[in-house]
């Protein structure tokens, strides 16, 4: 508020007081008013009637605009370039006139002589309106909460999924078998997994038919969950290790040292999750798996170039695809 509107919202507390007691026929106890707040086109932007009420009834510490008037005010709010002007006028039931003040302000800003018209009526209708302190601002809204302090999700995910797999390395040719998975949520961005896998034997091709195997494997893994648990499509980035048995099967031929044969792995996966109905889950991807040891099966005697039946490369892939139950 600028100097010339407060010593002008001063000087109405001179005028209205005496005006007030002088009116042997004003009502007793708080009075009712009604305000016509009128802005031209060029102060259209100064508030509205019921931002300069509110205002009011904050300095009155109630709202006179409630109750049925007694006293009636107009407001007029013009602009003339950066020169804002407030005409205010009070007159009575019988439209007498009771007080009026001018009001003028070179700020170029409309809120400053809005907040000194809303004291000045205030002062209008009740001339001690001046004494009480301005209405303290709003508290400003709390900041919010930091990314990092963000309190994980709540819920845990689980989920248990059966799957049919094919893969390349591990076995002579494609292989195809089953295994059943559990992943379990430590976290809203990751998760471990354990998955049992198991593939029948096999016979490796011609001219090495008489040979079989398979491969029984338990793999761990450690998953990143980029997109959040609670993702409606879950996306999974893992790595883990494979210990398996390759079971070789030798048929027709006297054998050496038939049996199993330990195998591991380092392994790298993804995989997606769709949940299904109320419970269900879809899950697929594709796995690398980089072996260790390199497995190799030979037949002695056999001509040069043709004795090896079956090595294990150094890299092996697979896919799966199945369904299962979720727990939240």
């Amino acid at each position: 508020m600028t100097l010339r509107t407060l010593a002008a919202a001063l000087a109405l507390v001179a005028i209205a007081r005496p005006t007030a007691a002088a009116s042997p026929n004003a009502p007793p106890g708080p009075v009712g008013a009604h305000l016509s707040w009128v802005r031209d086109d060029a102060a259209a932007d100064c508030p509205d009637a019921a931002a300069i009420e509110a205002e009011v009834a904050v300095r009155l510490g109630e709202s006179p605009f409630r109750r049925t008037p007694s006293q009636f005010i107009e407001a007029t709010v013009t602009r003339q370039a950066e020169r804002y002007q407030v005409a205010i006028a009070m007159r009575g039931p019988d439209g007498r006139l009771i007080g009026n003040r001018a009001l003028a302000s070179t700020s170029g800003d409309c809120r400053s002589i809005a907040t000194a018209a809303a004291l000045t009526i205030a002062i209008l209708i009740d001339p001690d309106a001046m004494l009480r302190p301005p209405p303290a601002p709003p508290a400003p809204p709390p900041p919010p909460p930091s990314p990092l302090a963000r309190a994980p999700e709540s819920r845990t995910h689980a989920r248990v999924t059966a799957l049919a797999a094919g893969g390349w390395g591990a076995l002579p040719g494609p292989a195809y078998g089953g295994a059943l998975a559990g992943t379990f949520d430590v976290a809203a961005h990751a998760a471990v997994g354990l998955t049992g896998a198991f593939y029948p034997e096999q016979r490796a091709a011609p001219p090495n038919d008489g040979f079989s195997f398979g491969l029984s494997s338990l793999e761990a893994a450690a998953c990143a969950v980029p997109f959040g648990a609670s993702a409606r499509v879950r996306w999974e980035v893992c790595v883990g290790l494979q210990a398996g048995l390759l079971h070789a099967v030798v048929t027709g031929v006297t054998p050496v040292n038939p049996g199993e044969r330990w195998t591991f792995a380092a392994t790298q996966l993804t995989r997606v999750a769709i949940p299904v109905f109320a419970a269900g889950v879809v899950e697929a991807g594709v796995e690398l798996a980089e072996l260790y040891p390199r497995r190799a099966f030979f037949v002695e005697g056999r001509p040069a170039g043709m004795e090896t039946v079956f090595t294990q490369p150094a890299l092996g892939v697979t896919g799966f695809v199945g369904a299962g139950m979720r727990w939240r």
